[in-house]
């Protein structure tokens, strides 16, 4: 494919309608502050020492802790809690929110890998997972969080945006436009004319999820959309509107090969107008990119399009003035305009069930420790000397009002679930 073309008319569409159509955000990873000391081994020290599946959990989890902290910094995972002085932390739920969205965001890293690589199917998969993984963020694990926490406050205006319900399922449809877009460069990169009519709806329906995605987050969780970073939300304008573009454009080559060459030229029209730079913060077209802006590496592949579509659209006005004869309606007409339709599915996601990891009661485990087997043999025979003595055993009001004794045999019950435990 090339951008210099001499029958216009006729022409494939350029490479850069492909570069147009795959445009993607790449997130950068979340980091762990490297001048943490957090432990699992050594804050779960005194309930875990008793079992050794627990402690070697904890080890493998500190492990793998030290190794991401190896390659990333700057996230203080236990921030909104520093000033409490009750120990209720919630910091354990925290870091696996923010794990599941770190491995989100890894996948989607790795999509963005594949699309540089023009493996654009497998990019669609990787940003479908990613979509997965937030999703069931935000509607499993959050959800369940926030209606158990006792911080939910708190937690909603201080603590990170991946944490939250609203920006979780936003971010899924951020990633579904993501891998509808994979989908339509995978057709554009395949010789030969492609299906212009399903390339129009599939834009239109990118459009309306990026579109969904702005809506979500802001109805959902305001607070966090004021935060974002403006040069991001001038992306996905910018998205956005390129999207639309792209849907005018393909419709209109679909209706100029279905011999529609009026309806055709005012879709290609629409589409030159949707591509300008706009005049006003609201109006309609792309927003102005500034010279230090991310979609600086853009312009040139921006350029290229708006010389096709001008050349395009007058090739196509010559042509219908001087054989055609068709009349040009101003605006696309609403029998003729591309349906959005969104084609992939979220590739579900669920952390896989983990067996329980087994603690202790921590005056129970002291207890056990401190006990040695002459003095378990002394109980034993002391028990035994007072069973000879023919004690009777208490009454149930004596054992219902008497506080010590109930502490004795919720002391018993406790050791004994615990010998149990450690049995198995």
């Amino acid at each position: 494919m090339s951008d210099n073309f001499i029958d216009a008319s006729s022409a494939s569409h350029p490479d850069s309608v492909l570069r147009l159509s795959s445009a993607v955000h790449r997130f950068a990873i979340p980091f762990i502050n490297p001048k943490d000391q957090i432990s699992f081994e050594t804050s779960f020290n005194t309930c875990s020492k008793s079992h050794s599946n627990t402690i070697a959990a904890m080890q493998q989890a500190d492990n793998r802790r030290r190794q991401i902290k190896a390659a990333m910094a700057s996230i203080e995972y236990n921030k909104y809690n520093k000033s409490k002085e009750f120990s209720d932390s919630e910091a354990l739920m925290f870091e696996l929110v923010l794990s599941i969205a770190t491995y989100a965001l890894s996948e989607s890293n790795i999509g963005c890998d594949s699309c540089v690589d023009g493996d654009f199917p497998k990019a669609s998969r990787q940003f479908a997972k990613a979509a997965g993984i937030f999703q069931y963020l935000g509607e499993d694990v959050l959800p369940n969080w926030m209606a158990n926490s006792a911080q939910h406050a708190e937690l909603e205006n201080e603590t990170l945006a991946e944490t939250r319900v609203g920006v979780c399922l936003a971010m899924q449809h951020l990633y579904m436009a993501m891998a509808q877009q994979m989908a339509v460069a995978t057709v554009l990169a395949k010789p030969g004319t492609p299906n212009y009519a399903l390339l129009g709806k599939l834009s239109s329906g990118i459009a309306a999820e990026l579109e969904t995605f702005v809506t979500t987050c802001r109805s959902k969780s305001p607070h966090h959309m004021s935060r974002l970073d403006p040069s991001f939300l001038t992306l996905i304008t910018f998205l956005i509107n390129i999207q639309h573009s792209l849907g005018l454009y393909f419709l209109g080559r679909s209706l100029w090969l279905n011999c529609e060459y009026g309806v055709a030229i005012a879709a290609i029209s629409e589409a030159t107008v949707a591509a300008r730079t706009r005049t006003t913060p609201t109006g309609r077209g792309l927003p102005e990119i500034e010279s230090t802006s991310p979609l600086q590496s853009l312009s040139p592949e921006l350029s290229n399009y708006r010389k096709h579509m001008v050349s395009l659209l007058q090739s196509w006005e010559k042509d219908n003035m001087l054989v055609y004869f068709n009349k040009v309606p101003p605006s696309v007409p609403a029998d003729k305009a591309s349906k959005p339709i969104r084609i992939n599915k979220v590739e579900e996601y669920c952390l896989d069930i983990k067996d329980p990891l087994p603690f202790s009661l921590p005056g129970v485990c002291d207890e056990q420790e401190v006990s040695s087997p002459t003095k378990v043999e002394s109980k034993t025979s002391e028990s035994t000397d007072e069973s000879s003595k023919g004690t009777n055993p208490p009454s149930y009001d004596d054992a219902m009002n008497n506080s010590s004794f109930q502490q004795q045999v919720d002391c018993d019950l406790a050791r004994e679930l615990q010998d149990k435990l450690n049995s198995e």
